[in-house]
C-alpha cells in the first residue's frame, strides 16, 4: 500500500502546483502520443482542436490554476480524463490519465497489462522503478504505476520547467 501511495504522490508532484512554466509551451510535442479514435493527443499542444475532435465530454471540471494564470480544465471521456493548462489566451494539453482498461497506449499497454509487457514495449530507459516507471521523451513523460507486476495507472504528463 505504501508503494501505491508513493507512486500516486510522485504523479501528483509531476502534475502539481509548482508555479513552473511549460517546457516550450505551445509547440507540438514529438514525444509520447495517445491516439483515441483517430485523434492524436500529445502534451503541450493546443487543446481546442483536440477537444473539438473528441466531441462532447462526459463531464467537465475547471478550477483556478495554482501554477498558471487562468483556469485548469479537466475533460472526462470514456476511459480517460484530459487536463489542460492556460498560457495566455490558449489552453494546452497538460495530461491524459487512463481511468480503465478500455483505452491503451499506441504500443498496446493498458491498465491490467503486465510489467513485462511495459518493459518489452518501452525498454529499460526509465526513471523510478519498483512501482513507478517514468519514460521521458521530448516535452513529456509516460508514467506507469505497477502493483504486484500489473499496471494500475497510466498517465501522459507534460514536463514543467521550474
Amino acid at each position: 500500500m505504501k508503494k501505491i501511495l508513493t507512486a500516486i504522490i510522485i504523479v501528483l508532484i509531476l502534475a502539481g502546483c509548482n508555479g513552473g512554466k511549460p517546457v516550450q509551451s505551445g509547440e507540438q510535442s514529438q514525444g509520447y502520443i495517445f491516439d483515441y479514435n483517430g485523434v492524436a493527443i500529445s502534451v503541450h499542444t493546443p487543446a481546442e482542436s483536440v477537444i473539438e475532435a473528441l466531441g462532447e465530454p462526459l463531464d467537465y471540471f475547471e478550477a483556478e490554476s495554482c501554477a498558471f494564470e487562468g483556469l485548469d480544465k479537466t475533460y472526462y471521456y470514456s476511459g480517460f480524463e484530459l487536463t489542460t493548462y492556460p498560457d495566455g489566451e490558449t489552453d494546452y494539453i497538460a495530461s491524459v490519465y487512463f481511468q480503465d482498461d478500455s483505452v491503451s497506449t499506441k504500443e498496446g499497454i493498458c491498465i491490467g497489462s503486465s510489467l513485462e509487457d511495459v518493459l518489452e514495449a518501452y525498454g529499460d530507459d526509465y526513471s523510478g522503478g519498483d512501482s513507478t516507471y517514468v519514460y521521458t521523451e521530448d516535452q513529456g513523460s509516460l508514467i506507469f504505476v505497477v502493483q504486484d507486476g500489473e499496471v494500475i495507472s497510466i498517465t501522459y504528463q507534460a514536463l514543467i520547467d521550474n
